[in-house]
């Protein structure tokens, strides 16, 4: 779903209904994000409510060019990396349980770790972004900073190992 230029007015306006429609659109795809730079479950929990918090006390600064899902993955990043950057003395675990106990469907959950077992880390991105959140290659290619070819093509190598991987070729 596309948040609109009315539910981004009734942000500003303070709507907590906006705020709700926006949280439940978007909450799953801030953890991901948050967790893939992370690698923390409690991390990326925490991130995911300073995101929707910040998101909703800058909403004035956005300057509605249709790219919400953009600045808002854009917040969740620069939150993520500055939690690794202060967290960076200490001992961050890789929490491979994170995932299976994401607010993702059990399925979806389960469906990330199997690709992210098969995959190389940006091919399981690339495929998870696609599939799980129904991101455009141009939304992967502006996500990733690789080109729209080579996201393609990135794309339709993974799913053809995961194909063979699953026998169905």
């Amino acid at each position: 779903m596309k948040i609109s230029s009315d539910i981004v007015r009734r942000l500003k306006e303070r709507d907590e209904d906006a705020f709700q429609i926006v949280y439940d659109e978007y909450e799953k795809l801030i953890y991901y994000i948050a967790y893939s730079i992370t690698k923390n479950r409690e991390n990326a929990e925490e991130i995911v409510q300073d995101t929707f918090l910040r998101m909703f006390n800058s909403i004035n600064s956005y300057d509605d060019k249709g790219k919400f899902k953009q600045w808002l993955m854009q917040i969740a990043r620069n939150l993520s990396y500055n939690k690794v950057t202060r967290d960076k003395e200490k001992d961050n675990i890789y929490d491979e349980e994170a995932l299976r106990t994401a607010k993702a469907t059990p399925s979806n959950a389960h469906l990330i770790l199997t690709i992210q077992g098969i995959l190389d880390e940006t091919s399981a991105n690339i495929v998870i972004l696609r599939v799980i959140y129904n991101f455009s290659f141009k939304e992967i290619a502006e996500e990733t900073g690789l080109t729209i070819g080579k996201i393609q093509s990135m794309y339709y190598s993974a799913m053809k190992q995961l194909k063979k991987e699953f026998n169905y070729e």
